[in-house]
């Protein structure tokens, strides 16, 4: 009896062990499928890869405690508030487990990019900004880079990744909102790493500072919101400095001799998925920053997005596929901070603190205008600023046709860049013909043409942006005469906005 029920036992024991072998075996061999996948697209793609994103975790937490301006703070610190070295130790070590994101590649290019292939490909059209983009690759190679973004979108993130994955792979700053499972694993597998906006304690901010530069020295290429937060009314905010301070401030240590190189990356939509959440607080002037807050509109966004999604899907199979319009990023000219620095009159490093952000505020404002100067220019929101150009009683269809066809030419003119999709495609034939054909033409026939064409592409900007405007109930349309919805008039002012700074009052 005990020797049959040994060898059961024998046999069930013998089967784990040969099927926990079997699992080992079958998932090896999947993830080395999967990075031989991804190794094969970066090849392909030639993209840039920071080794020094896949330093241990362990390693990065010996550098950063073994920083003498650390241990100076963790002295300071203890001084202060009348606590053991020891504990002060600890509460850094903890501060650098909460920062430090541990870089995953199949996180990153398999499921990452999976994900944000597919979800904003059934929510939007994205635009791809070819032209621009190419400027990346004109920067030096060993240079440190760092996109500077304004924050239109939650969905920023996975938007400029997208955009970005066959160039590089980001580090982004990410705000607390996301130190929620299972987001913060993701995040930290994707190589972001965590800081906390509104938290004033300078042991935090050193501890940060260091990392930073840290990951700067290494080269690991950054992304950065340079408005500390999403707009709410749809103009860009003023541009907060303490990130890009860090990031400067790597060029005391004499160990850094690389070109460090900022990136405007200017970003918009026909469609902000959180946009009634912001304009509510925008128009009540009582901005929600907190946890709670970011939580719930993150909550709204996840629920939202998938569900948008899934409807697209369900229309793409049955040949009704109808996104919320264009998402696109426009890239400006990069700005290089030696130039900066050299048209300084003096070192900034040695002026003292107030002097030296000062001269930091005027370089984050000037790549703030950068942005502002190549803001994708999407159909609702150059239709919405014509619209908010004529009367409150609304404004006959070929008028607002006539506008939208003006502004386009004032956006030319200050070398904008309108977002031209699948809708445009014989428009931008019939252009690069004209362009191909231009020195057998006059030159009255020539801009004859392009006027025809601006014509004609003016015309399907607003009846692309009218489907959306109609679908969203933010405008109507009857006997020619478009008007807004009074209710939602405050929408369509904030989608105008994003135009502002580039187009003016």
């Amino acid at each position: 009896m005990i020797s049959d029920i040994l060898h059961y036992l024998l046999y069930a024991l013998g089967a784990v062990v040969a099927y926990e072998a079997l699992r080992a075996f079958a998932l090896s061999r999947l993830r080395g499928r999967l990075y031989r996948s991804v190794s094969a697209y970066m090849d392909q793609n030639r993209t840039r890869l920071d080794r020094n994103k896949f330093m241990h975790k362990i390693a990065v937490k010996q550098d950063l405690l073994n920083d003498h301006d650390i241990h100076e703070a963790i002295i300071d610190h203890a001084r202060e508030k009348g606590l053991k070295i020891r504990d002060v130790q600890k509460q850094v070590g903890d501060y650098i487990e909460e920062i430090v994101p541990f870089f995953n590649l199949l996180s990153y290019y398999k499921i990452g990019y999976w994900i944000a292939n597919s979800l904003l490909n059934l929510i939007y059209e994205v635009v791809i900004d070819r032209e621009n983009a190419a400027k990346l690759e004109k920067i030096p190679k060993d240079s440190v880079v760092v996109f500077i973004m304004n924050h239109r979108s939650n969905i920023d993130y996975i938007l400029v990744a997208y955009m970005l994955a066959r160039q590089i792979s980001l580090s982004y700053a990410v705000g607390e909102w996301a130190r929620v499972w299972p987001l913060e694993y993701i995040f930290k597998s994707f190589g972001a790493y965590f800081i906390r906006r509104r938290y004033r304690e300078g042991l935090y901010h050193r501890v940060l500072e260091k990392y930073i530069q840290l990951i700067s020295l290494q080269g690991v290429t950054q992304g950065i919101f340079i408005e500390g937060g999403l707009s709410r009314d749809g103009g860009l905010r003023p541009a907060k400095i303490g990130i890009l301070d860090y990031i400067i401030g790597i060029k005391r240590n004499p160990k850094f001799r690389r070109e460090l190189v900022f990136i405007p990356a200017a970003i918009n939509y026909d469609h902000v998925l959180e946009d009634k959440v912001l304009v509510a607080e925008w128009k009540k002037g009582r901005e929600k920053s907190g946890f709670l807050q970011n939580s719930a509109s993150l909550a709204r966004i996840a629920l939202k997005g998938p569900l948008l999604a899934t409807v697209n899907a369900v229309r793409y199979f049955t040949g009704r596929l109808r996104r919320h319009g264009y998402a696109s990023v426009s890239f400006g000219e990069p700005v290089f901070l030696s130039k900066f620095l050299r048209a300084q009159k003096t070192d900034i490093f040695r002026l003292a603190r107030k002097k030296r952000l000062s001269k930091i505020q005027a370089f984050a404002d000037s790549l703030l205008t950068g942005i502002a100067r190549t803001i994708p220019v999407t159909p609702v929101c150059i239709t919405a600023r014509a619209l908010l150009s004529g009367e409150a009683d609304g404004m006959g269809k070929d008028e607002l046709v006539g506008r939208v066809e003006k502004l386009r030419k004032i956006i030319k003119r200050k070398n904008g860049r309108v977002v031209l999709g699948k809708a445009f495609e014989t428009t931008q034939a019939l252009s690069q013909s004209l362009e191909r054909e231009k020195p057998g033409r006059t030159r009255e026939l020539v801009s004859f043409e392009e006027d025809l064409i601006a014509g004609d592409e003016a015309a399907q900007t607003v009846e692309t942006a009218l489907e959306i405007l109609k679908r969203r109930k933010l405008v109507t349309v009857r006997r020619g005469v478009v008007k807004i919805v009074a209710a939602n008039r405050p929408l369509v002012e904030y989608y105008a906005n994003s135009l502002k700074t580039l187009i003016g009052d």
